[in-house]
C-alpha cells in the first residue's frame, strides 16, 4: 500500500510547490505592476499639461498663455513685469530640474544631491565664490532690472509651490528644490559666463610654453591669426614664405628633448572646439530690402536642450526667441524692430596673477603697497551620504587663489566674472529698441559674458558689435601670467568704455559675419583676445554671401546646414601625392587608401568617404611632429596640454619643409625619407580607424558611421534602463567642427535662428530635443527630428494646442 501512496504524496507536494511558485510570481508581478503604475502615475501627474488655470504671486492682471504645437508658450500680458512673472512660471514648469542643476553647478552645490563624485567640481566653484558674487551683483543692479528679476522669481516660485508632485528627478534624488532667488538667476548667468569666457587653461598653457621654449619656437607654435580670417577681414595675405620654420632652434630643442622621458597625449584637439555662427545681410542683398539675421549657437548638447523657446506680447511690445532657463533674457531672437544673435567673443578677460609670499610670514603676499594679509573665506561643502568637507579659500586684492599653482607658484584669479560691476541684465532694454543705434548702445552697455552680437533692423540695416566688459591692461597683453606686485609690471586700470567697444555698421559689402573668428582689425587700440577661432567657418559664410545677390530666409537656413570643409584639403593633397608617387603604390593597402581618399567630396555629409581618415591623419601628424617639441613643457608641468586654434599654420609649415631633422631622433632612425614617414602615418591611421570601428575595409567607413550623436540626460547613467527613456537617439550626423553645420558626438548647434524683424512669418527657429524636460511630455523631443534632418520650424506659430490662464493669487478660488 505504501508503494502506491509515496508517488501520490510526491505528486501532491510538487503540485503545491508549483502552485505556491505561481502565486508568488503572480504576487511579484502585481507588486511590480503596482509600483510601475504608481511611478508612471506620479510621472504623469507631474506633467501639469492638463492645467487650464493657475495662480501666480505678484500678478497685477491675469495673463493668458497659449501653448503652440511644439509646447512654446505665447505669453500675453498687460505689463512687462506680469509678462516676466509668466515667463518664470513657464520656464520652471518645463525645466525646473535643469534650472536647479545650473544654479547648483555655478555655486558649487552638486555634492549635496550627487554625493562625493562631485566634490572636486564643487571645490573649484567654491574657490571662485560665485554665490558671493551673485549677492553683490543684486546689490549693484539698477532698480528696473531688480524689478524684472523679482517678477521672474515670483513666477518660478509660484510654479514650484503649485507642484503637487515634483519633476521625477527630484523624486529619484530625494530632495525638494529650494525657493528661487534673484541670486539664483545670476548664478545661472554666471554659469553661462564661465562656459563662454574662461581662458584660464590657455593662460596656463602659454605661461608654461613661454618658460620652457626658446622665444622663436614659442612664437612659431602660437600664431595669432590664420589665412581664412585675413580674407574675411580683407587684410593683406601672407605667403608660405612669410611663415618661416625656426629650423635651427627646433633641431637643437629636439636633441635636448631626446634625452627626456617620452611624453604622449600632449596635443589635444578638444581644446580648440568651435562655438557659434552669426551673420546678417542688409537690404541691398535681399529682393525686397529686408535685413535678415541668422544665428546658430554651438555648445554641449544636453537633455533637455540648454535653450527655452518663448514668445511674449507685452503691451505694445512683441518679442520671441530663445531664453536661458532661470534668466529673464531672450539671448537670441527678435522684436518687430530689431533682431539679434550672439557668438562667443573668445576674449581674454581673465589673468592669473603670480603671488609672491612673504618668506617670513606665509600669511602675507606682496602688493604694490607692500605686504598684505591674505583674506580667508571658509566654505563648507555638504556631501550626500558622506561627511561635509571644509575648505579655506585664500583671497587677494585681485581675486581668489586658484586651487592649482602655476609653475609651482600660487596664482590669483583676476576675472571680470568675479567683479560684480561687470554683470547686469541690461539686454532687457533691447526689447524696446526701435533702431540700430539704440540696439548697439544697449548691447555695448550690457554686462555679462563677452560676446559678439550681430544685429539686423526692420528697415534693412545690419551691424556687428560686442557686449561685456573688456579689461584695460597696463604694461602687458594678458597672454601669460605676471606678477602685479609692482605697478610698473602690469595690471588692470579699468575697462574699455562702452563707446570704445568695436563695431561695424552698414558695411559696404552688405553683410556682417562672425563665427568666433577675429572681427577686430589690427588697428584697434585695445587687446580683446589672442587666439580667436579658426576663420574657416567665417570664410565659408563670407564666400557664400558674396556669391549670391539676392538671398532669402530659406537660403540663409541652408547655409546654416552647409557641410563643406576646406580645412582638410591640404592633408588630402599631401596624402594623395605620396600615395600616387611611391614605388609601393600598387600594394593593396595603399590602393585601398588611395581609392578611399579620392572619393572624398570635400564635405562632411553622411555619405562622405575619406573624411574620417583625413581627420585622424591630421591628428596623428600633429602628435608626431609637435609633441617631441613640447616634451620640455610636459616636464615642467605634468598636466601640460597644447591646443591652439591656429595649429595648422605651424603644422603645415613643418610638413612643407619635409625635413627629417624635424622629427624626434627615434623617428629619424625609423624612416629613410619623408615619403616613407608619411606612408607610415597613413598606414597607422587606416589601421586605427578600422580597429576602432570594427571594419575590414575603409570603403565601408562613411562619415555617417563615424559621427554619431550621444545626447544624454544627467540621470541616465545612474539608473538601469533609464537611458532608453531619457536619452535622445544615437543619430548619424552630417557636419563637423570646421563646417558651418557644426555637429559632433555631444556638441553642436543648440538652436538655428533665421529672422527678419519685420517679417516674422518667414522666420525659422528650431532646437534639438524639445521644450519640456519631462520624458512623458509630447514636447520632450518633438523638435528633434526637425533638427537632425535639417528641417525648418516657424519662428512663431498661430496654431495652439492648449491654453493656460495665470491669475493673481487672490482670484484663484478653485485652488484655495
Amino acid at each position: 500500500m505504501s508503494i502506491y501512496r509515496q508517488p501520490s504524496r510526491l505528486i501532491t507536494w510538487k503540485f503545491r510547490v508549483r502552485l505556491l511558485t505561481q502565486n508568488l510570481l503572480r504576487f511579484f508581478l502585481i507588486v511590480v505592476a503596482s509600483v510601475s503604475g504608481a511611478i508612471y502615475l506620479s510621472l504623469y501627474l507631474s506633467l501639469g499639461d492638463s492645467d487650464t488655470e493657475r495662480s501666480v504671486h505678484g500678478l497685477i492682471e491675469p495673463v493668458m498663455v497659449k501653448i503652440d504645437q511644439f509646447g512654446v508658450p505665447v505669453i500675453t500680458a498687460e505689463s512687462h513685469l506680469d509678462g516676466f512673472r509668466a515667463l518664470g512660471y513657464m520656464a520652471a514648469r518645463d525645466r525646473l530640474f535643469q534650472m536647479d542643476l545650473l544654479r547648483r553647478r555655478s555655486s558649487g552645490r552638486l555634492s549635496e544631491i550627487y554625493g562625493e563624485t562631485m566634490v572636486s567640481l564643487d571645490m573649484g566653484q567654491r574657490v571662485l565664490g560665485f554665490e558671493g558674487v551673485a549677492t553683490e551683483i543684486v546689490q549693484h543692479l539698477p532698480a528696473t532690472q531688480r524689478e524684472v528679476l523679482e517678477a521672474y522669481v515670483e513666477g518660478v516660485n509660484s510654479a514650484i509651490e503649485g507642484m503637487a508632485i515634483l519633476p521625477f528627478e527630484f523624486v529619484l534624488l530625494g530632495y525638494r528644490p529650494e525657493p528661487w532667488r534673484m541670486e539664483d538667476s545670476l548664478l545661472v548667468l554666471l554659469a553661462m559666463f564661465q562656459d563662454q569666457s574662461n581662458s584660464e587653461d590657455e593662460e596656463r598653457m602659454l605661461s608654461v610654453m613661454e618658460q620652457a621654449l626658446p622665444t622663436e619656437v614659442y612664437k612659431f607654435l602660437t600664431p595669432m591669426t590664420d589665412p581664412y580670417t585675413r580674407v574675411v577681414l580683407e587684410e593683406e595675405q601672407l605667403s608660405d614664405d612669410d611663415y618661416t620654420v625656426p629650423t635651427e632652434s627646433l633641431v637643437s630643442l629636439l636633441k635636448q628633448n631626446d634625452l627626456l622621458e617620452k611624453q604622449t597625449n600632449i596635443v589635444q584637439f578638444h581644446r580648440m572646439r568651435a562655438a557659434s555662427n552669426a551673420w546678417a545681410v542688409a537690404g541691398s542683398k535681399t529682393k525686397d530690402g529686408r535685413a535678415i539675421l541668422a544665428n546658430d549657437m554651438h555648445t554641449s548638447i544636453s537633455v533637455p536642450n540648454v535653450w527655452y523657446r518663448c514668445h511674449l506680447r507685452i503691451d505694445n511690445i512683441e518679442i520671441a526667441g530663445v531664453s536661458l532657463p532661470g534668466v529673464p533674457l531672450i539671448i537670441a531672437g527678435a522684436s518687430r524692430h530689431l533682431a539679434w544673435g550672439m557668438t562667443a567673443l573668445v576674449a581674454d578677460v581673465l589673468d592669473l596673477v603670480k603671488i609672491e609670499i612673504n618668506p617670513e610670514d606665509h600669511s602675507e603676499y606682496l602688493t604694490s603697497e607692500g605686504w598684505k594679509s591674505f583674506g580667508i573665506r571658509r566654505e563648507i561643502i555638504r556631501v550626500k551620504g558622506d561627511l561635509e568637507q571644509e575648505i579655506d579659500v585664500k583671497t587677494t586684492e585681485w581675486g581668489p587663489i586658484a586651487l592649482k599653482p602655476l609653475l609651482n607658484q600660487p596664482v590669483a584669479i583676476r576675472w571680470t566674472a568675479l567683479d560684480p560691476v561687470t554683470i547686469n541684465i541690461g539686454l532687457l532694454d533691447i526689447y524696446q529698441a526701435e533702431n540700430l543705434e539704440e540696439g548697439i548702445a544697449i548691447i555695448n552697455g550690457t554686462g555679462g559674458p563677452p560676446l559678439n552680437v550681430i544685429l539686423a533692423d526692420h528697415i534693412g540695416r545690419v551691424a556687428w558689435t560686442t557686449m561685456g566688459r573688456l579689461p584695460l591692461r597696463m604694461g602687458f597683453d594678458g597672454t601669460t601670467s605676471r606678477s602685479w606686485s609692482d605697478d610698473s609690471a602690469g595690471g588692470w586700470v579699468g575697462y574699455i568704455s562702452p563707446q570704445q567697444l568695436p563695431r561695424v555698421v552698414d558695411p559696404a559689402r552688405g553683410f556682417v559675419v562672425n563665427a568666433n573668428n577675429r572681427s577686430v582689425d589690427q588697428n584697434y587700440p585695445f587687446t580683446v583676445g589672442h587666439a580667436f577661432a579658426n576663420g574657416y567657418r567665417a570664410y565659408r559664410i563670407t564666400d557664400y554671401l558674396h556669391e549670391i545677390d539676392f538671398i532669402d530666409e530659406d537660403e540663409m537656413f541652408q547655409l546654416q546646414l552647409d557641410t563643406r570643409v576646406g580645412v582638410y584639403g591640404f592633408y588630402h593633397d599631401i596624402a594623395l601625392n605620396v600615395l600616387n608617387s611611391t614605388p609601393l603604390s600598387n600594394r593593396p593597402e595603399f590602393v585601398e587608401m588611395r581609392n578611399y581618399l579620392e572619393q572624398w567630396n570635400g564635405q562632411a555629409n553622411l555619405e562622405s568617404k575619406g573624411l574620417a581618415m583625413l581627420i585622424q591623419f591630421r591628428i596623428a601628424l600633429a602628435q608626431v611632429l609637435l609633441e617631441p617639441i613640447l616634451h620640455s613643457c610636459r616636464m615642467l608641468d605634468k598636466n601640460f596640454e597644447y591646443g591652439w586654434a591656429h595649429i595648422d599654420i605651424p603644422l603645415q609649415a613643418l610638413l612643407r619643409e619635409k625635413n627629417l631633422e624635424l622629427l624626434s631622433n627615434q623617428e629619424q632612425l625609423r624612416y629613410s625619407n619623408w615619403d616613407t614617414f608619411l606612408l607610415a602615418i597613413l598606414e597607422q591611421t587606416a589601421q586605427k580607424l578600422m580597429d576602432k570601428y570594427s571594419t575590414r575595409s575603409l570603403a565601408e567607413l562613411t562619415w555617417g558611421k563615424v559621427n554619431i550623436a550621444d545626447y544624454v540626460h544627467p540621470l541616465s547613467q545612474g539608473i538601469a534602463g533609464a537611458a532608453f527613456f531619457l536619452n535622445f537617439p544615437r543619430d548619424s550626423l552630417p557636419g563637423c567642427d570646421f563646417c558651418v553645420r557644426v555637429n559632433g558626438e555631444s556638441f553642436g548647434a543648440t538652436e538655428r535662428l533665421v529672422i527678419s524683424p519685420a517679417h516674422w512669418k518667414d522666420g525659422i527657429l528650431h532646437t534639438p530635443g524639445g521644450q519640456s524636460g519631462h520624458p512623458l511630455s509630447e514636447h520632450y523631443r518633438d523638435q528633434h527630428r526637425y533638427w537632425v534632418n535639417g528641417q525648418s520650424i516657424g519662428f512663431v506659430s498661430e496654431e495652439y494646442k492648449r491654453y493656460l490662464k495665470l491669475i493673481p493669487v487672490a482670484q484663484n478660488h478653485s485652488n484655495e
